[in-house]
């Protein structure tokens, strides 16, 4: 006899994959990676504006606020950034819910 396949199971399975694919490149710092990048330029801009103060010279604003970053962050990786944290939160909250009830029962 012949099975038949479970279409919503599958679809389910693909979407669980996507999730653990975002949860694992949204927790290892993929996404964090370039806001670190920009805390690090504004260190040295911060350094070269203090060190242009101590010589007396001319000092921009406009000089020290550099941006030549693209951002390619679009509508569907922030879906799965938020996506991702609903889910955290839901098996979060789930899971204590379920240690609380497992807690009244046992003691």
């Amino acid at each position: 006899m012949k099975k038949k396949t479970n279409h919503f199971l599958q679809i389910l399975g693909l979407l669980f994959l996507i999730f653990i694919g975002l949860f694992i490149a949204s927790k290892s710092g993929y996404y964090e990676s370039p806001l670190n990048d920009k805390v690090v330029l504004t260190d040295k801009q911060i350094a070269k504006f203090e060190k242009d103060v101590i010589n007396g010279e001319v000092v921009d604003l406009n000089s020290y606020l550099l941006e030549d970053r693209k951002d390619y962050a679009n509508k569907f990786t922030k879906a799965g950034d938020k996506f991702t944290d609903l889910m955290e939160s839901f098996f979060n909250d789930g899971l204590k819910g379920a240690f609380k009830v497992l807690k009244t029962l046992f003691l």
